[in-house]
């Protein structure tokens, strides 16, 4: 049994966070038992964190683990970044000790920016893959893993038969789904452009017979829409994922900003998912995500942070840009909070175990010390989501395994 007392913030809904001042979280087999204000509590054995402040572990639901080491190499727009950049870099991770290597230190960096559950794409390659469920049933982490499929319009290092790219991907969730309660596999075809009808079909039947999960990105350049109108000749980016048979209510689409009112009509039609990934945006200057209108559909959205497009695995800095990034649309602290948590949680269908602090739940725990000088308070979440990194990450769990440990 684990006694902490700390401060709690807890997101209870999109727009209502509570504040738990000087509470005892003890935990025990990794799962939350009690909460309770310190001054009831009778225990002696109480690990002091009572200059931290507490917050379910972070959601990062759109990330390239192969593509980490390579944030930071600039091109202005999507598909030339692709070709400079991000297959070169994923070519190398076809090599096991380079792709063990890169996610041990990936994932040590997740641990240490707060992250507990990630959304992860790998390279197209067996070996990356393995290599990321590998390292992250080691260390503890909590994701769902896919390998990047790709059997058209790509480098010749990288692009697979459509037979080799189907047979990989379903000999990997044969191999992980249902082996360790914190990991499962997540078709992960890279975007029409690069992917076969006949591909997207097969990850759709396949996913349909195993109620499995699937990712890919939607509508985040222009000229990728000119691309795939070129390739499919249909009347949307959205309608060619519909003709696959992937608008399923376990489908997360990346970045989908420059979207119709009929596209997003069919996107909640069919219960989708989207990923927002407003610093990668930013970076490659993509567009701005009609946040308003998702709001308005009643599309299920969280956030994530695209590394490498994306800068950070930081979510507070994430959650900080789901605000700037938008024209005219304020985003309040405890919304950006619960796109990073709860909300997270609910898209994934995993509320009931994740994604807030209750008794019950898995210990899924980020504490986090405020800079010198800052009192711990109800204010204390928006300096959290508008500071940079002031608020240092002291202690992350996940299912009361600690996988970051900052000393002083």
């Amino acid at each position: 049994m684990r006694n902490i007392l700390c401060n709690i913030l807890n997101p209870v809904s999109a727009d209502r966070i509570e504040f738990l001042p000087r509470h005892v979280i003890s935990i025990e087999q990794g799962i939350i038992q009690s909460i309770i204000p310190a001054e009831a509590q009778e225990l002696t054995d109480v690990e002091d964190f009572s200059d931290c402040l507490a917050l379910p572990g972070f959601i990062d639901l759109h990330v390239h683990l192969s593509q980490y080491r390579m944030r930071g190499l600039y091109e202005p727009a999507l598909l030339p970044w692709l070709n400079k950049y991000v297959f070169p870099e994923e070519a190398r991770s076809a090599e096991t000790g380079y792709a063990t290597d890169l996610a041990k230190q990936f994932y040590q960096a997740l641990c240490q920016a707060g992250t507990t559950t990630s959304i992860i794409y790998t390279a197209p390659s067996e070996a990356a893959c393995e290599a990321a469920f590998a390292v992250a049933e080691e260390i503890g982490i909590r994701a769902m893993i896919g390998m990047t499929m790709m059997d058209q319009n790509s480098p010749a290092g990288l692009v697979q038969s459509t037979t080799k790219s189907l047979d990989t991907s379903f000999a990997l969730y044969e191999r992980w789904h249902g082996k360790n309660p914190l990991l499962d596999y997540i078709f992960t075809p890279r975007f029409a452009p690069t992917c076969s009808m006949e591909l997207m079909k097969e990850v759709s039947r396949f996913a349909y017979d195993h109620n499995s999960w699937i990712q890919t990105h939607l509508s985040e350049n222009t000229d990728e829409l000119a691309w795939v109108k070129d390739l499919f000749g249909l009347n949307s980016y959205t309608e060619v994922y519909e003709k696959a048979g992937l608008l399923t209510p376990h489908s997360i689409f990346g970045h989908a900003i420059h979207l119709t009112n009929i596209e997003l009509s069919m996107l909640k039609a069919n219960e989708a998912k989207l990923a927002h990934c407003p610093d990668s945006n930013f970076y490659l200057k993509s567009g701005e995500y009609p946040m308003q209108r998702i709001l308005e559909a009643g599309i299920e959205f969280g956030l994530g942070s695209d590394v490498g497009a994306g800068t950070t695995l930081n979510m507070l800095h994430h959650a900080k840009m789901m605000n700037f990034r938008q024209s005219s649309l304020s985003v309040m602290p405890a919304n950006a909070l619960y796109h990073i948590t709860l909300g997270s949680a609910r898209l994934l269908g995993m509320e009931s175990r994740i994604g807030s602090i209750n008794a019950g739940k898995d210990a899924d725990i980020v504490l986090l010390k405020p800079p010198v000088g800052y009192p711990i308070s109800e204010q204390s979440l928006s300096q959290l989501v508008f500071f940079g990194n002031e608020f240092e990450v002291k202690h992350t769990m996940v299912a009361g395994r600690v996988v970051h440990n900052q000393t002083d």
